[in-house]
């Protein structure tokens, strides 16, 4: 497959279980990465980093920390395709909390500028499928603060369909119309929308995507996603994301052959009409 035209990451996530059991750290998954994996984008999970959701700006030692992971990218030829982002969220329902957060997200977004990321997801925070009137006013607010500096910095910043509200396809075109900003985009989670707004939820997320986690549970359908968003001109990578949290390096490495593959199909039978069923998949139905 024409890797620089379709570009895959591995979310960093993957190896939640390795980084809870302290066998692996932010500079191992790069080694990883390149090495293991032969892949050149990183998708750097928060949990790998210090706590930057303070009221405190990013001290020096943490910054140096920072720059230290930056240069173990560049030696490697690795960029930073994104910064995930847990910890602060745009809305939090007790207002000293909602501060903290504010501030956190820029402290997260002087670490992405330091990585050299090209996108940072923040979730919006909002628990309940709904969002009232003054939620959506304050996450279009600080959205498109955040987006303007990530404009500033060649960046783009913004939500996921992840959990709560962010998982409807009507809150995201709000929020998307609202920060009126290029430099404001989607990561893209491969069919997490509410029950019976999955294609509603992929037109809407083909207008803004800026980067994708492809979930094992999405293989069977991710092919005609994949697709899609080609064609809708995404730039982005495809990411990796797995979830198991069990025999992680074997089962990313099927899971990245596997998307690899999907890819190379669509590169043979080209981009103009619906995938047809792939290989791998198609197999494993076989009885």
């Amino acid at each position: 497959m024409n890797v620089k035209k379709y570009p895959i990451s591995i979310a960093s996530y993957s190896f939640n279980r390795l980084l809870a059991e302290g066998r692996i750290n932010v500079f191992t998954y790069l080694e990883d990465l390149k090495y293991r994996y032969n892949v050149d984008y990183a998708d750097i999970w928060s949990g790998y980093l210090p706590d930057f959701n303070t009221v405190e700006p990013i001290g020096e030692k943490d910054e140096d920390l920072l720059k230290k992971i930056r240069f173990s990218m560049d030696e490697k030829g690795i960029t930073l395709a994104n910064l995930c982002v847990d910890g602060p969220c745009i809305w939090a329902d007790e207002k000293a909390e909602r501060e903290k957060h504010y501030k956190g997200a820029f402290n997260y977004m002087k670490a992405a500028k330091i990585l050299g990321a090209k996108t940072v997801r923040i979730d919006v925070g909002v628990h309940r499928d709904a969002i009232t009137d003054e939620e959506l006013k304050y996450v279009i607010k600080v959205y498109s603060e955040l987006a303007d500096l990530a404009k500033d910095n060649n960046m783009r910043v913004g939500t996921e369909n992840h959990w709560g509200a962010s998982r409807d396809p009507k809150v995201l075109e709000n929020i998307r119309k609202g920060v009126n900003n290029e430099a404001y985009g989607h990561l893209f989670h491969f069919g997490n929308f509410v029950e019976g707004q999955i294609e509603a939820g992929l037109e809407t997320v083909l207008k803004m995507a800026m980067h994708t986690h492809v979930p094992a549970n999405s293989l069977t359908y991710a092919k005609e996603y994949i697709r899609r968003l080609v064609n809708a001109g995404y730039k982005g990578t495809f990411s990796i994301e797995h979830h198991t949290g069990k025999h992680e390096y074997e089962r990313v490495a099927w899971h990245l052959a596997t998307v690899r593959e999907l890819i190379t199909e669509l590169e043979e039978e080209g981009f103009e009409k619906p995938a047809s069923e792939d290989f791998i998949t198609g197999l494993y139905a076989k009885k």
